[in-house]
């Protein structure tokens, strides 16, 4: 049995022996593999001398050398040289720094360890300018030209001055669209309208390019050849388009395959109305991604084979995952304390792509049970619909809270953006004192029947963690309370918040909410658990959860019928996912028979630190209260996980 080779590095002062195995890496396998030879020791001479190249040391010889069941390579490092300043004069101060760090780029790939000058070689300085060169053409600079104006050397490093010429600032033209179809035409000239004369940047042509292509995709027809070339002159961009496309296809067939458990036509049925018509691979992606969001499945592959007249069959190869499961999860929240759950799920209910769950969750505020089914397609249709049975006891400021019943919602989406929602609900109540005096928690034992409706409108890039646009939220609710003293109420939801970038670290989020309560009786006979409550971590954070406006003879908190909420505040990035923020609250709660009132405003200013997760960022904040009154708190902390508004 023959022993590999050990590689022995010797002469190095700019790295250690392991450092310059491990940049070699993979690259010496084949030669450690076998005993030493002359061959394979010239081999790890020639590797270990590029390396050296790479690391700036303009002329390093390498002297290979066998010693036993080692390859000894002894090293002549000769000079080194590295990458001093870079200036770009033209330029403000921080634009030129900028630019610096840009064409130090390919040398400071090299670099060993935190705080090493970049190394040099020649190479890199027709790299580093491309780069310079490719910045300017991505904010519409389409000729800008880099150039070395000087270089120096000393010491062993070389300082340049670069030379930019940006040119002119390059606005989209009328794209040329050459093979295109000419029913096609006229649609592809509109979708591009809108781009007219805008500066032609990289995102905005990249934007073209999709909208272009996705038009192709969504009529049927398939792309053979599809490039876009650029044609520059005086101070305009005219894409080119040049297009060829197969024989139009329509969706014929779509036939599900690999299912043991779940029942096809589940499946099938979600593309009925498409076939017959051009292929839509927009809408049948879309649909795609919509059932594999069902979390039955744990892929999805699609073959489509098309006849000479264009008849198109889609073949879905489906891989069912687990469906089922069980499983247990806590936390902590500022207000409801120490959370524990246990949960058990089948996505894949009865084969029909119900989402079934049931589950027990404790805090220190109470207990929790429930179970829970969900059709994402109601009779076939884009309708969900969700079905609730629960029960839950809570012990809240001053009473306590027992609550069993059902829901129903319907919901749907309309395009991309907007959400509407329908939620029936009825449940038995009854709630005790445990502070707050019985004559002012209004009706103790009830049944409670409601119809609640919502429209949803998001513009956010990101609904977890968004860091630009804005969504808009009503919410209309009409509710019948059947006890000793029968009532009824109406109640109006309105919130919207917006997310503006500042900079390349910053940002600015403005939020405002409103909500009225119209009660049909008194404050004696309304429950205390269907009033308005707001303060807490999402709205005004001077106070604890629920805690702002009108309060018992125990100091506990009353609730109201309106209240109004407006927010702002300045995140800033720090490092990695760690963020700054600073923010002002203001709001007020008004009580029963009040209405809105905006003479008497709390209002919170405070700091916080937020880490953003992929389910939302942590915060830890402190709202201080500026307007603080008798009995109320001189500010709060408050721990929480996702946005604020």
């Amino acid at each position: 049995m023959s022993l590999g080779a050990d590689i022995r590095i010797e002469g190095l002062g700019s790295m250690s022996q392991s450092e310059a195995l491990d940049l070699l890496g993979d690259r010496l396998e084949l030669i450690k593999a076998k005993p030493p030879s002359t061959a394979r020791a010239a081999d790890a001479a020639f590797l270990l001398e590029n390396l050296m190249k790479r690391q700036g040391f303009q002329s390093p010889s390498v002297t290979p050398m066998i010693s036993g069941n080692a390859i000894r390579l002894v090293v002549n490092e000769g000079p080194r040289v590295k990458i001093g300043s870079v200036a770009v004069p033209g330029f403000e101060k921080k634009e030129q720094e900028r630019l610096s760090k840009l064409f130090k780029l390919p040398g400071q790939e090299r670099v060993l360890r935190p705080g090493q000058d970049p190394p040099f070689r020649e190479p890199d300085v027709a790299e580093g300018l491309s780069l310079l060169e490719a910045d300017f053409h991505s904010r519409g600079y389409w000729e800008a030209k880099a150039t070395v104006e000087k270089r120096g050397e000393t010491g062993g490093e070389i300082a340049f001055i670069i030379k930019i010429d940006p040119g002119k600032l390059h606005h989209l033209g009328a794209p040329i669209f050459e093979g295109a179809p000419p029913e096609l035409l006229q649609r592809l000239q509109a979708t591009a309208a809108p781009h007219l004369g805008q500066v032609a940047n990289t995102d905005l042509i990249t934007k073209l390019r999709s909208e272009v292509e996705s038009i192709f995709r969504s009529t049927g027809y398939p792309l053979e050849t599809f490039t876009m070339t650029q044609v520059l002159a005086d101070g305009t961009l005219t894409p080119r388009f040049t297009i060829k496309f197969g024989v139009r296809q329509r969706l014929s067939e779509v036939i599900v395959a690999g299912t043991e458990k779940t029942k096809k036509e589940r499946i099938s049925r979600r593309f009925e109305d498409l076939r017959g018509e051009w292929f839509d691979a927009e809408e049948f992606d879309k649909r795609l991604k919509k059932v594999l969001a069902t979390g039955a499945f744990s892929s999805v592959r699609v073959e489509n084979s098309t006849d000479p007249s264009g008849m198109l069959d889609a073949t879905l190869h489906v891989v069912e995952g687990k469906a089922r499961g069980a499983s247990t999860y806590g936390g902590f929240g500022s207000y409801e304390g120490a959370i524990l759950g246990l949960k058990y799920h089948d996505r894949n209910f009865m084969g029909n792509l119900w989402n079934f769950s049931t589950g027990l969750e404790y805090s220190s505020r109470g207990l929790l049970g429930d179970i829970r089914l969900s059709d994402p397609w109601l009779f076939g249709t884009d309708t969900y619909l969700g079905l609730r049975l629960f029960s839950v006891t809570r012990a809240l400021e001053g009473y306590d809270k027992f609550e069993s019943g059902a829901s129903a919602e319907f919901s749907r989406n309309f395009g991309d953006h907007l959400d509407a929602s329908v939620i029936f609900g009825s449940s038995i109540v009854n709630t005790d004192s445990n502070d707050i005096p019985a004559n002012q928690l209004g009706e103790t034992v009830y049944g409670h029947h409601y119809l609640r409706a919502e429209l949803a409108y998001d513009r956010r890039d990101d609904p977890v963690t968004p860091s630009r646009g804005y969504h808009l939220d009503a919410g209309f609710q009409a509710g019948l309370i059947a006890g000793d003293i029968s009532s009824n109420y109406t109640r109006l939801d309105l919130s919207g918040a917006g997310y503006i970038p500042v900079g390349k670290k910053g940002q600015v989020n403005l939020g405002l909410r409103t909500s009225i309560l119209s009660p049909s009786s008194g404050i004696s006979e309304f429950p205390i658990d269907l009033r308005l409550f707001t303060g807490g971590s999402d709205t005004v954070r001077s106070f604890r959860y629920n805690e702002m406006g009108p309060r018992s003879v125990t100091n506990d908190p009353l609730g109201g019928e309106a209240f109004w909420v407006a927010n702002a505040e300045y995140v800033h990035s720090l490092f990695g996912p760690v963020k700054g923020v600073g923010f002002i609250d203001a709001g007020s709660m008004s009580a029963l028979n009040e209405g809105l009132n905006f003479d008497s405003a709390e209002l919170a200013a405070g700091l916080g630190i937020r880490i953003d997760l992929p389910v939302g960022p942590i915060r830890l904040e402190y709202g201080r209260n500026m307007t603080k009154d008798e009995n109320e708190p001189s500010g709060t902390w408050h721990f929480a996980i996702g946005t604020a508004f």
